[in-house]
């Protein structure tokens, strides 16, 4: 399948860079020549954030002397990073302290990265039991934050559950840095002063836990896409590109499709397909530039409703068992209803299947290089053997099964600086949708769950390239004929921009009214969607003096062309009806436009309506009487023979 062979890097990425992240910052504190015992330490660190430039770090140790005969002649610390610089070390009552430095690698996880170490060797030797002193160290760190458009992210040390240290940690931001949201963490703010935030974490928050903020609501993708199309047969061939959808957590914005597709439509699970035809023995490459806007969403899981109150049309859509959703399967049957047995709500019984997931699943780096998807079961069956699509295939195999609606949302998924490659094609991703009762579809990522507590948000690292709902491997990239041509986005550059996109204003409408009678009338109606969006729950409505009638459209692609007629009964026929195009996403009136009525109709009607009264009145007039014919004389009776 197109994007089997590569849907696994990002997470993988990710889960070294948390890993990583994790090693390092758990290597964070001090450790110490003599024994942990005889010494107490208290620490504190604080990050301060520039508008523009690096993170000033500032780290002070505060040290208790717990025996008399023994002191701390050196201690090797680590910074969460090989890019550090202006690094100072100094006692808190003053004087400086000799250090050196080294560039340390590791790779043990599969993922080369590199932090520094900083080892102080003290030139005062604090006796005493009891004895109360400290020192800092300072340096600039230059990648814990990470702009992202409108967003910033910062990266805050977790500490091992095994140290001994009272540690605290305070960060501090510019104030137009915007709201905050944590994973995993929820930060404490306590103070807000001199145009900056603070905020605060205990040692508990970041007990084996990496901590990652998001500062802001919302990013936009700059995304250029190149699909290379190629025909060397000597017939024409049928082309689909599958590009963005706008779901619940992104909108889309088509900014330009060159060459233009002869026609553009809306899939049944969201996504756009835009549809070429190529010649024979030709190549044609298809530039798409995207702008998408994804927002964070913290899901109020508190408004979930039961499996009653999800639609209908939904559980048949999205509960069907598939080649790799074995939803089916007796012994996915079974685990799904012991995960959600004496649960209520739709939301626990995801709450139940996502845990479940994450907590069984093991993942398989070395399953990288001989990837082949296995589906649910298979991973049911051997959970150490898996990658992101075995997290997600299991996961929306046991909603299914418990008659939750769930489908797969594949596409980008951002894991960090420290990732491998920026190539697009290596950090292709898979997840899970799955659909909550007031609330709709949300976004879950159990690959990611292995390491920071995801459940109930949707962040702004996750941009789906198409949905895979009525199909568990379809609509591919680019699809020839009906198969899979197994693009793999080798192509497609991505980046960060504070554009804030909107819908652009070039829907279009118009309609011509036809009489046919004084009691009813033809609207005719034709047009496009707007050009660079796809709009849902489309309609149209006619406004006729206190008259409305509404047609429901469904969703259409960006420039979809619509058309179509509406029946108006009613002794309105002179009056000129309005007509809106309207949406709920993009929300409000997308185009408006004043019927023209025509009479050529009526006209007709009226004309070949007289043209028969006239004929047949003629005919009438000249239609004669036929004459009476004279009775026979029954005077003369017939003489018997002789």
């Amino acid at each position: 399948m197109g994007y089997l062979k590569r849907l696994h890097r990002p997470v993988r990425t990710l889960l070294l860079v948390l890993l990583g992240l994790g090693f390092i910052l758990l290597a964070f504190l001090p450790h110490p020549t003599r024994a942990d015992n005889n010494f107490t330490y208290n620490i504190d660190v604080n990050y301060y954030v520039a508008a523009a430039g690096p993170t000033f770090v500032n780290e002070t140790y505060n040290i208790i002397n717990n025996t008399s005969g023994q002191y701390l002649d050196s201690i090797k610390i680590s910074a969460p990073s090989a890019n550090i610089a202006n690094l100072k070390v100094y006692y808190t009552d003053g004087g400086s302290i000799p250090f050196t430095t080294e560039t340390i690698s590791q790779g043990s996880l599969g993922f080369q990265y590199s932090y520094t170490q900083i080892k102080i060797d003290f030139n005062k030797a604090n006796y005493g039991a009891g004895l109360k002193w400290g020192f800092v160290v300072e340096y600039s760190v230059s990648d814990l934050v990470e702009n992202k458009g409108r967003a910033n992210v910062v990266y805050i040390p977790g500490i091992s559950a095994s140290s001994t240290e009272n540690y605290h940690v305070s960060l501090t931001v510019p104030a137009d840095y915007g709201n905050v949201h944590g994973f995993g963490v929820e930060p404490k703010q306590s103070t807000n002063e001199n145009g900056t935030k603070t905020y605060s974490f205990n040692q508990k928050d970041l007990i084996n836990n990496s901590v990652q903020l998001l500062f802001g609501d919302s990013t936009t993708y700059k995304v250029n896409f190149i699909y290379p199309l190629e025909n060397n047969t000597g017939l024409p061939k049928s082309v689909d590109i599958t590009l963005p959808p706008t779901t619940a957590s992104q909108t889309v914005f088509i900014e330009s499709i060159n060459p233009k597709p002869k026609s553009t439509r809306v899939d049944v699970d969201g996504n756009v397909i835009v549809a070429y035809s190529l010649a024979p023995n030709s190549k044609l490459d298809v530039v798409v530039d995207v702008l998408a806007d994804v927002q964070f969403i913290d899901y109020d899981f508190s408004k979930s409703g039961t499996l009653s109150d999800i639609p209908a049309n939904l559980v048949t859509k999205y509960t069907k068992a598939t080649k790799y959703w074995d939803s089916d399967n007796p012994e996915i049957i079974k685990k799904a209803k012991e995960l959600t047995a004496g649960k209520n709500t739709v939301a626990e019984k995801i709450e139940a299947i996502n845990k479940y997931v994450i907590s069984t699943l093991d993942y398989n780096i070395a399953k990288i290089e001989y990837n082949i998807r296995q589906g649910a079961l298979k991973a049911y069956q051997n959970p150490s053997n898996v990658v992101c699509l075995e997290y997600s295939d299991l996961m929306i195999a046991l909603l299914r099964a418990a008659g939750i609606p769930a489908r797969m949302p594949v596409g980008y998924g951002y894991s960090g600086n420290l990732k491998q490659s920026s190539a697009v094609s290596d950090s292709l991703h898979s997840w899970v949708d799955a659909y909550v009762p007031n609330l709709g579809w949300v976004n879950l990522d159990p690959t990611w769950g292995e390491k920071f507590n995801n459940f109930g948000i949707s962040d702004i690292d996750h941009l789906a390239f198409a949905i895979w709902g009525e199909s568990d491997s379809a609509p591919s990239a680019i699809t020839v004929n009906g198969k899979d041509a197994n693009y793999q986005y080798e192509n497609v550059k991505l980046e960060y921009t504070s554009i804030q996109p909107k819908v652009s204003n070039d829907a279009k409408l118009s309609s011509t009214k036809w009489i046919i009678l004084p009691f009813l009338s033809i609207v005719q109606y034709s047009g496009t969607t707007s050009s660079n969006s796809s709009a849902f729950d489309l309609r149209l409505q006619l406004s006729e003096g206190s008259k409305k009638l509404t047609a429901n459209l469904g969703s259409k692609a960006p420039a979809q062309k619509i058309s179509g007629i509406l029946f108006d009964f009613g002794l309105s026929f002179a009056m000129t009806a309005k007509l809106d195009l309207t949406a709920t996403s993009p929300a409000g009136v997308l185009a408006t436009t004043q019927t023209s009525n025509n009479y050529l109709p009526l006209i007709i009607i009226i004309i070949l309506v007289s043209v028969i009264i006239i004929w047949r009145v003629i005919k009438l007039r000249n239609t004669k009487r036929p004459e009476l014919e004279a009775p026979k004389d029954l005077t003369d009776e017939t003489k018997p023979q002789q």
